[in-house]
Parts: C-alpha cells; sequence; structure tokens
C-alpha cells in the first residue's frame, strides 16, 4: 500500500505525540521550547493534511480513520504531559482522555461494523480550541511560573474552561447524533 501525502502527515503527527510528551517531561526550558514547537508543527500538519486530501482527492478510509486518532492522541498526551506538571488540574485529564476514548471507542465499534462515523463540525472546533489551549500552556510552561502575569493566567484558564465545555457538549451531540448507530450495534 502506498501512502498518500494527507496519510503521511498524519503518521507523522502520530510520532510527534509521545515526543511532546517526554520533551514536556525533561523539565528544561529548551525541552519545553522543542515541546511547543513540535506540538504547533503537528497542529499545522492537521490542517495541511485536510487540505490536500480534499483539493487533490486524496481522501482514504485510513486518513478518515487516522486523522482523528492523531489528533486525540496529540491532544492528550500533551494535556497529561501538562497536568504532571501542574500547569492544567488532574481532573481534566479524565474529561479529556475519557470523552476521546469514549468516542473513538465507538467510531471503532461502528467501523468494525461496516458504519464510518465522521468526525462532527462541532468535533473539530473542539479539537482546535484544545490545541490552541496546550500551546498556550506549553508557552506558559517554558516561563518561569512565578512571573506569569495574572491575566496570561486567566486567559489561559479561559481556554481550558472553553476546551472542557466543548469537550462535553461534542461528547453528548456525539452520543446524541449517533443513537441510531449505537442502537443498531446492540449497545
Amino acid at each position: 500500500m502506498v501512502l498518500n501525502w494527507p496519510n503521511r502527515l498524519t503518521l507523522a503527527r502520530i510520532v510527534m505525540a509521545p515526543v511532546v510528551m517526554i520533551l514536556l517531561q525533561v523539565g528544561e526550558p529548551e525541552a519545553r521550547w522543542a515541546a511547543l514547537i513540535i506540538f504547533v508543527i503537528a497542529a499545522l500538519t492537521d490542517m495541511v493534511d485536510g487540505y490536500l486530501a480534499r483539493k487533490y482527492g486524496w481522501i482514504s478510509n485510513l486518513g478518515k480513520f487516522l486523522d482523528p486518532l492523531a489528533d486525540k492522541l496529540l491532544v492528550c498526551l500533551a494535556w497529561i504531559g501538562l497536568a504532571e506538571l501542574g500547569l492544567l488540574p488532574q481532573w481534566t485529564v479524565y474529561v479529556i482522555v475519557g470523552r476521546e476514548l469514549l468516542v473513538s471507542g465507538l467510531r471503532s465499534i461502528a467501523a468494525y461494523a461496516g458504519v464510518l462515523i465522521l468526525p462532527s463540525r462541532l468535533g473539530k472546533w473542539k479539537s482546535a480550541v484544545q490545541m490552541f489551549s496546550v500551546s498556550y500552556y506549553m508557552f506558559l510552561s517554558v516561563l518561569e511560573l512565578n512571573s506569569i502575569p495574572r491575566a496570561a493566567s486567566i486567559a489561559g484558564k479561559v481556554s481550558m474552561w472553553i476546551a472542557l465545555i466543548l469537550t462535553v457538549i461534542s461528547a453528548f451531540r456525539y452520543f446524541w447524533n449517533n443513537r441510531s448507530v449505537i442502537q443498531r450495534l446492540g449497545m
């Protein structure tokens, strides 16, 4: 099987996700800068692979499956890494990762039954806000924690709460909109 460029970019994003988490844990500002840069590059590949797939008709079943999985892996590992640094509350990891596992589980079960469930527009907004929030907190992680201005801290909390609210709402909408699939699969 020959991989098209969008799928190559998606696979690169999957590889970058654990690298970001590891770099966050190193503890040195340089490693955290590298984590931020790699995260932003990975987030940009999400936009580029979607653009290429649509423009050149390189949309594939593999891409439909891997692209949202890569996004979830990237965000979840970065979110976990930031929570381990104490920059995000630990309970937010449960909300983010729990939602992503539930939605991915439903998509996988449906795909096994021959039903393809595509990401929703709200899910794409959720991913974008999560990626912004992670990027913002990664940027804060390279600053001295004692010198973060109050406004910057508040902006980070607002972005985190927006990401969390969109995460929960998109999960409910996802399951509600796919309730016929859930019923058909006997879940």
